[in-house]
């Protein structure tokens, strides 16, 4: 169903729009790429649109639509994170992973990659997060408008 992918050429993501803070002041638009996350096990997969986050040392941090298209995967260890002064307790589970063009293509195999799922629904994030563990593997153009993935 899903073929291993390389990159041929580059793929970008416009910027996504950020809102408005409660004093007026506009958030900065956000880069963000897409990923084709596999589970073979069931022969499914989700498109998830990820914001990139060099602050964040792992691979990815699942939100809830993530959460609970692994829930049923066995995690292969528990982690905890450290997030705004306190732990987050996760269970790691590894899926297959493919970076995607804006139409939703693969164009660039990550192979296995670990997916942090907080154990507390309260620390579920609102959008998941790509983090330095797959970022440090891409070459990334970043300008202000728009995410550029090169090879």
């Amino acid at each position: 169903m899903w073929g291993r992918v390389a990159l041929l050429t580059s793929t970008s993501f416009a910027y996504k729009q950020d809102g408005i803070l409660p004093d007026g002041s506009k958030v900065p638009d956000i880069p963000f790429l897409s990923l084709l996350i596999i589970r073979r096990d069931l022969k499914k997969a989700l498109i998830a649109e990820s914001i990139i986050d060099t602050g964040f040392d792992a691979a990815i941090y699942a939100n809830l639509t993530l959460a609970e298209f692994l829930e049923g995967s066995r995690p292969i260890r528990t982690a905890a994170l450290q997030a705004a002064g306190h732990s987050v307790e996760c269970e790691v589970f590894t899926a297959e992973c493919d970076v995607t063009d804006p139409r939703s293509k693969p164009v660039l195999s990550l192979g296995e990659v670990e997916v942090y799922c907080p154990v507390d629904p309260d620390d579920l994030s609102e959008d998941v997060i790509v983090g330095r563990a797959i970022l440090n593997r891409l070459t990334l153009h970043l300008n202000g408008k728009l995410t550029k993935i090169l090879v």
